[in-house]
C-alpha cells in the first residue's frame, strides 16, 4: 500500500513539472481514493514540484509555455485538493496578498490552502495588492495576521510600504506581519520591520501558530 502512494505523489509531481493537469488531478483524485489527506498530498508531492517549477522559473534557462503550463496544473491541482475535509474553524483570522506590482500566486495559493486545512480563517486578497486595500482589510476584517507574498526582486519594496502605512494609519499594533516569497530572506524581513518570515507553506503554520499566541499574549496583558 505504501509503495503504491509513493507512486501516486511521484506521479502528480511528474505530472505538474510536465505542465499535465489534467493527470495531475487524476492521481491527486487517485490518492484521495487512498484515504490520503490533503496535507499529505501538499506536502509530498504539489510542494515538491512547485519547488522544482519555481526554481527553473528562476534560473537562466527556462521556457515560459512550459512554466505557465506547469502552474496551471499546480492551480489544477490545489483546485482538485479544496473540497477535502478540513478542521473546525477558529477564531484567528490572517489576511493574505501577493504585493502590488506582482502577480504571482502560486506560492501564496499553497500557503492559504495549508492555513485554511491547518483550521484557520484565511481572507485571500489576490495579487497586485495595493497598499491601500491592505489597509482597508485590516480594517475591515481585524485580522490577528498579515501576510504578503513578493515573487520579484522589484516588488519586495512593497513590502516595506504596507508596514510603512500601517504605522502611519494606527494600525501596526493591531497586526502581525509575516512575509515570504522567493527573493525574500529574514534578513530582508528584520530590515522592513516584519514580525516573521515564512520560507515554506509548513513552515509558515508554525510561525503563524507563534504570532497567534504572542498576540493573544499581548492582549491579555493590555485588558487585564
Amino acid at each position: 500500500m505504501e509503495l503504491k502512494r509513493d507512486l501516486i505523489l511521484a506521479e502528480i509531481i511528474t505530472a505538474i513539472i510536465n505542465g499535465q493537469a489534467n493527470e495531475a488531478v487524476k492521481f491527486i483524485k487517485a490518492g484521495i481514493k487512498l484515504s490520503m489527506g490533503a496535507e499529505e498530498i501538499l506536502q509530498w508531492a504539489v510542494i515538491p514540484a512547485t519547488k522544482q517549477v519555481t526554481d527553473t522559473f528562476q534560473g537562466a534557462d527556462f521556457f515560459i509555455p512550459d512554466v505557465l503550463l506547469a502552474s496551471r496544473a499546480i492551480k489544477a491541482g490545489l483546485n482538485a485538493i479544496k473540497p477535502l475535509p478540513r478542521r473546525s474553524a477558529r477564531t484567528h483570522k490572517i489576511v493574505l496578498g501577493t504585493v502590488e506590482g506582482d502577480i504571482h500566486d502560486i506560492g501564496k495559493n499553497l500557503v492559504a490552502l495549508f492555513l485554511e486545512f491547518a483550521g484557520f480563517e484565511v481572507i485571500d486578497l489576490g495579487v497586485d495588492v495595493m497598499a491601500g486595500a491592505f489597509l482597508q482589510a485590516v480594517r475591515e476584517h481585524k485580522p490577528d495576521v498579515l501576510g504578503m507574498s513578493a515573487l520579484l526582486t522589484t516588488t519586495m519594496g512593497s513590502m516595506s510600504n504596507v508596514i510603512e502605512q500601517l504605522y502611519i494609519h494606527h494600525l501596526r499594533d493591531a497586526v502581525k506581519v509575516i512575509v515570504g516569497g522567493g527573493p525574500v530572506t529574514q534578513e530582508f524581513a528584520t530590515y522592513i520591520g516584519a514580525d516573521a518570515y515564512g520560507e515554506n507553506p509548513q513552515e509558515a503554520i508554525g510561525i503563524v501558530h507563534e504570532l497567534f499566541k504572542k498576540k493573544d499574549s499581548f492582549n491579555a496583558f493590555y485588558t487585564t
